[in-house]
């Protein structure tokens, strides 16, 4: 898969009329990994002008933007648009065990879900304070979903507990990888480890540990390495928030999707597109945006698009005008 990488890259360095390796003295060494002229490995360099970034582990990324500026989604939407197949790096998982079969592959994650712990047990603090054991769909940063007793809640986060060593003040984090939009998720703290996954930047983790490199997080269930610089850490503490739905002037059903995106601002990553109704959790009001978590982001859309839970539609809409 790397290899075909390569050849990808290369040829599009050709369309540009950039030679591969003439990358402002970037050139690949005998191994293929990338190096300047004195033999220095390269590693977390972007260009947006040649459209290549190169990441921390010296694989390489063609940059691709399909940002539109709307923030509608698509589902016949006239304001619609399409994420394109880079918006978060190579999106080739293979690229982090290269040779490795089928087997070997799920070999090696499974040594390491045991020797990471696999799942993080989590426990939800009712009204008594009676720790009742749950199943974390998604974490949030003032609300989660979860599942307990055979149904799905949303609860305050500050209501769920863990096993954890992080201090008080790092017990949550988001991942802050917009650059190339993920962080890798290692099997152990070191670069040449094997990737179990991408953790998408702007996604909220239930941090295990944290070190000056490396911090140990739980990510889609998987318990991983992760690297510190690559977190924004939050103490798991009750905040204020309001409960709202999406909406499309003042309507909360219908058809079309609206986009929720990394960084309050139209050119800004787009983390997703998400139905009219769907629960947000309102962690600060704008003029101009809203600061909310969602499914599982941290992250903001146009106030425009936020209607407040159990608001009147017409009284919502003449809200907004």
């Amino acid at each position: 898969m790397k290899k075909a990488f390569a050849v990808l890259l290369a040829l599009l360095l050709i369309t540009l009329g950039i030679c591969p390796g003439a990358l402002a003295g970037i050139h690949k060494d005998e191994n293929g990994n990338y190096v300047d002229d004195d033999g220095n490995p390269v590693i977390d360099y972007w260009d947006e002008e040649q459209g290549i970034y190169i990441d921390e582990d010296g694989q390489a990324h063609t940059i691709e933007d399909t940002d539109d500026g709307s923030d509608s989604g698509s589902q016949g939407d006239p304001e619609g648009m399409t994420i394109g197949s880079g918006e978060y790096g190579t999106g080739e998982e293979e690229e982090s065990s290269p040779g490795l079969t089928q087997e070997e592959w799920e070999a090696r994650m499974r040594a390491a879900l045991n020797r990471n712990g696999g799942i993080t047990a989590t426990y939800y603090l009712g009204p008594e304070k009676d720790p009742v054991p749950v199943t974390v769909i998604y974490m949030g940063l003032a609300r989660s979903k979860i599942q307990m007793r055979g149904k799905e809640l949303l609860v305050h986060t500050s209501d769920l507990i863990w096993d954890s060593d992080a201090p008080e003040s790092q017990a949550l984090a988001v991942i802050n990888a917009n650059r190339v939009g993920y962080a890798n998720l290692r099997a152990k703290t070191s670069q040449k480890s094997f990737i179990m996954d991408h953790c998408l930047t702007n996604r909220v983790v239930r941090v295990i540990s944290v070190g000056k490199t490396w911090s140990k997080v739980d990510y889609n269930g998987m318990r991983g390495y992760v690297l510190t610089g690559a977190l924004t850490f939050y103490p798991n503490a009750m905040r204020t928030y309001d409960s709202g739905v999406i909406s499309r002037k003042g309507k909360t059903a219908g058809k079309g999707t609206i986009n929720v995106r990394a960084n309050p601002k139209n050119g800004s990553r787009i983390l997703g597109d998400y139905t009219l109704g769907t629960p947000l959790t309102i962690l600060e009001w704008g003029e101009k945006w809203c600061e909310v978590d969602v499914e599982g982001w941290h992250c903001f859309i146009l106030t425009e698009y936020v209607t407040l839970e159990g608001q009147d539609e017409e009284e919502a809409f003449s809200a907004k005008k």
